[in-house]
């Protein structure tokens, strides 16, 4: 197989990296991807860098078992704590979700807001990044770490998830009206966020990863040649009942045939 029709692996703490595919299968619906969810193990947010570190690096050898042309590090926590490690490892090219979203947001104008977990934020891989586009950027963090567990039970759209929202984001300054979605899991999250903070411009690091991805492939990683839809293959360390019905929220498209991976 040439390396243009390889597949593109992904993976994340859990299945909030499945927004990323969601994006990816938007712009790229010819490529072929392998998700991998380390759902025994979410969340990664609440743990030590070394540790992020290391469960980084495994899901990067699992990955390398399918023969990827590329690896996106689909989760926040993960790209800040163990992107480094991992692409000095892999054989193939790694890219992270902070680099895209802190482009696009050194890009507005104004002061902007980045709200993700507690290993994100407390990295500042953010403020690093942004600041390293745009020295003089105004920049307020948040940890939400209640955020992640609600995407993951569902909580989409709940009048819980409203309050929580709401006592994170009122943590930010009026003046801040373009905000990071730090956490792939916070787009499922819109319908609170956007009733907790209206008229606000939210960057997607799924979204923006899926152009820097676009762009790869652009260059010499190349794009699949099938003009079938790309397949996708969706691995998890866990599962749980529930997990069907989330996911495909996440994704936007059934999961279809679910494989466990041993860890």
């Amino acid at each position: 197989m040439t390396r243009a029709n390889r597949t593109i692996g992904v993976f994340d703490s859990g299945i909030g990296g499945l927004t990323v595919v969601r994006a990816l299968r938007q712009l790229l619906p010819g490529e072929s991807i392998t998700y991998l969810g380390d759902t025994a193990r979410l969340p990664y947010g609440t743990k030590s860098h070394r540790t992020i570190e290391r469960y980084t690096l495994q899901m990067g050898e699992i990955l390398q078992r399918y023969e990827p042309k590329l690896i996106v590090v689909a989760c926040n926590t993960a790209s800040a704590h163990g992107l480094a490690a991992l692409q000095t490892a892999s054989p193939c090219p790694v890219v992270g979700v902070i680099e895209p979203g802190a482009e696009a947001a050194a890009q507005v104008k104004g002061a902007v807001g980045v709200i993700g977990t507690l290993a994100t934020v407390s990295s500042a891989s953010y403020d690093d990044a942004i600041h390293r586009r745009e020295p003089g950027k105004q920049i307020h963090s948040v940890a939400c770490p209640l955020l992640v567990p609600l995407a993951e039970e569902g909580w989409f759209d709940d009048p819980i998830t409203d309050a929580i929202a709401r006592r994170y984001l009122n943590q930010l300054p009026f003046e801040v009206k373009t905000i990071v979605l730090g956490c792939t899991h916070y787009p499922t999250l819109r319908p609170s966020l956007d009733r907790t903070r209206p008229n606000t411009q939210w960057i997607d690091s799924g979204e923006v990863t899926a152009q820097s991805v676009d762009n790869l492939l652009k260059g010499n990683l190349g794009y699949r040649t099938e003009s079938a839809r790309g397949p996708l293959r969706i691995l998890l360390t866990d599962a749980s009942n529930r997990l069907r019905e989330v996911g495909e929220r996440f994704l936007g498209e059934a999961l279809g045939n679910v494989e466990l991976v041993e860890l």
